[in-house]
């Protein structure tokens, strides 16, 4: 069989400067929602795009909000009227200072969504999403009708960067860093952590460290390879073109050493996803570099050495680029699978819609 390379993925819409359908018109209200863009695919083949709703102050670039969804019957080709997600939307109203915002959901065999909140401290520093509190999930057992309340994930404060199911189990990537100092790593209790949980999220345990260094690290994701490995990426502050990663042979309980990969347009926010034969991974195109602040997908065909990178959206007025994919049809025997990747993208400063793409198979 001939390798896949980009050639043979349609893009839609294609074409740039600014291209993109939009899912969420935020400039309506002048509102804004950079991260936290959870995609699942329900059992019944329901798809729920979450969004954050958040207020304009920070030029936009602000934590101080909910997050809602809105939920497709038809694979994504229409979509329902927003609902909020109702215990994030309470934290936000109730005043306690900390916002729930929700970048990962994953689905098991029993139906069961399990979707993780980035816990958020309005009180420290205004409007941003640093400090980070302990890490929740929440549950529903209805294909997201009703949810369960927020429950912590583990005693440690961070980010949950992604999320996978697999076979039984749901594995987590946790940055434990509560960003006090520095979203970054800058001591070495910050660490790359991978919780587990095999009874549908009610309970996680703890099953390794990653390998990856964590001195001026942040961000992170997570695949399997096509031969069951698990590789895990994340981004180096100083070297945009060089984002480490590492691999595990064991489902997770130890790690090879990391290496590092190059990517000619540099990422910032990486998120990596397996489709069509091959690997996508799109995220900002980097804060340093001098092509910085495009939305940009790459495509490999082993998940470590990647192509030279495609800009599906030039940069607009201020920052975006927070990203998320999932791979439609999963659950739907007769439907082909396709990719959907979201973004926040600014309309003015930086408050931010949210844009969509379509990637299919020629």
């Amino acid at each position: 069989m001939t390798e896949k390379t980009f050639a043979d993925f349609l893009i839609t819409p294609s074409g740039l400067p600014n291209d993109g359908l939009i899912f969420v018109n935020h400039s309506v209200q002048n509102r804004s929602g950079h991260l936290g863009h959870a995609l699942v695919e329900c059992r019944n083949g329901e798809l729920l795009a979450f969004y954050p709703n958040c207020n304009d102050d920070m030029q936009g670039h602000s934590g101080n909000g909910w997050m809602e969804f809105k939920r497709s019957y038809d694979h994504g080709e229409t979509w329902n009227e927003p609902e909020k997600l109702d215990s994030s939307y309470r934290m936000w109203a109730s005043g306690c200072g900390k916002t729930a915002m929700c970048e990962k959901a994953v689905v098991t065999n029993t139906g069961t969504i399990v979707l993780f909140h980035l816990i958020c401290d309005m009180q420290v520093n205004g409007s941003v999403w640093e400090p980070y509190w302990e890490p929740t999930v929440s549950r529903s057992m209805d294909n997201g009708h009703t949810w369960s309340g927020q429950q912590k994930l583990c005693s440690l404060r961070g980010r949950v960067y992604d999320a996978l199911y697999r076979d039984g189990t749901i594995y987590v990537l946790m940055f434990a860093n509560d960003s006090t100092e520095h979203y970054a790593g800058i001591r070495p209790e910050h660490r790359y952590l991978l919780f587990t949980s095999r009874d549908d999220g009610y309970s996680f345990q703890l099953s390794s460290t990653l390998s990856l260094p964590t001195l001026g690290r942040c961000y992170g994701t997570m695949e399997f390879l096509e031969n069951g490995d698990i590789i895990a990426y994340v981004y180096d502050i100083h070297d945009e073109s060089h984002p480490d990663y590492c691999i595990s042979h064991d489902l997770g309980l130890t790690w090879d050493m990391p290496q590092k990969t190059f990517l000619s347009k540099c990422i910032r926010n990486p998120q990596m996803i397996h489709f069509g034969g091959g690997y996508f991974m799109h995220g900002r195109s980097g804060s340093l570099c001098e092509e910085r602040n495009h939305f940009v997908l790459y495509f490999s065909k082993d998940g470590i050495s990647w192509d030279e990178g495609h800009y599906l959206c030039l940069r607009g007025p201020g920052c975006g680029g927070y990203s998320n994919s999932i791979v439609v049809g999963q659950n739907c025997a007769h439907f082909p699978h396709r990719l959907l990747i979201q973004t926040s993208h600014p309309y003015r400063e930086h408050r931010t819609n949210v844009l969509y793409w379509w990637v299919d198979t020629k």
